[in-house]
C-alpha cells in the first residue's frame, strides 16, 4: 500500500467516529459527470469531453463547519472520432472524497462550499471501439489515482440539494502517444443532485 493510500485510510478512520457521533447528514447523490484530460491537444483525432454519470452515498457532520465523506461511482475520460483510436479513454472509477465544508445555516435555503482530497479506484477502462485498455502492468497506468475536489451548492428545505464540483486530477494516467511524453491527468466537472437529511 502506498503512503498516499495509507494516509487516506487513516483520514477515513479518524473521520468515521466524528461522523457517527454527530447528528449529521446522510443521503444519496447522483448527476452528470463531464470528463476531460489535460494535454489532450497532442493526442490523435478529434477528442471531446466524455459526458457520463455519477451516483453514490454521502455522510456529513457539523452545521456551519463540518466534514463530508462520499462513495461515488463516476465516469470520466474522453471520446474520439476515430473508431480504433487508442487515445479514446473511457474510465469508470469509485471515488472516495473527504472534504471540509462551510455552510450558512439559514432555514429553507442553505448555501455551502467545500474542498478536500479524493482517492479513486479504477473499476473499468475502455479504448477505441469499446475495447478493454491494456493491463495495468503493461501500460503503467495506476489502479489508484488521487485528486483534489472543490465545489459549492445549496440545500433546499433541508432535504434536497444541488451542487457543482470540479475534480482536479493529480495522478498521471499513463496515456501512451507517439507525439508526446507529457503527463495526462483528469479534469472533470460534476453537476450533482442530492436527497437526504
Amino acid at each position: 500500500m502506498s503512503k498516499r493510500s495509507l494516509s487516506f485510510a487513516v483520514l477515513l478512520l479518524l473521520a468515521a467516529p466524528a461522523l457517527a457521533a454527530a447528528q449529521g447528514s446522510v443521503g444519496i447523490k447522483a448527476g452528470a459527470s463531464f470528463g476531460n484530460i489535460s494535454n489532450k491537444g497532442v493526442l490523435p483525432g478529434d477528442l471531446e469531453t466524455r459526458t457520463g454519470w455519477a451516483a453514490g452515498l454521502y455522510l456529513g457532520s457539523g452545521s456551519m463547519l463540518g466534514i463530508g465523506v462520499e462513495g461515488l461511482y463516476a465516469q470520466r475520460g474522453l471520446t474520439s472520432d476515430q473508431a480504433l483510436a487508442t487515445a479514446e479513454t473511457r474510465l469508470d472509477y469509485l471515488d472516495l472524497p473527504v472534504y471540509f465544508q462551510v455552510s450558512l445555516p439559514t432555514p429553507g435555503f442553505q448555501p455551502f462550499g467545500y474542498a478536500g482530497p479524493q482517492v479513486s479506484y479504477e473499476v473499468r477502462c475502455r479504448t477505441g471501439a469499446g475495447g478493454e485498455c491494456a493491463d495495468h502492468d503493461v501500460s503503467g497506468r495506476k489502479r489508484w489515482t488521487f485528486a483534489g475536489v472543490i465545489g459549492a451548492g445549496v440545500r433546499l428545505g433541508g432535504m434536497f440539494g444541488i451542487e457543482g464540483r470540479y475534480v482536479y486530477g493529480l495522478s498521471d494516467l499513463k496515456v501512451e502517444t507517439v507525439t508526446s511524453s507529457s503527463s495526462y491527468k483528469h479534469r472533470s466537472f460534476m453537476l450533482l443532485g442530492s436527497i437526504g437529511r
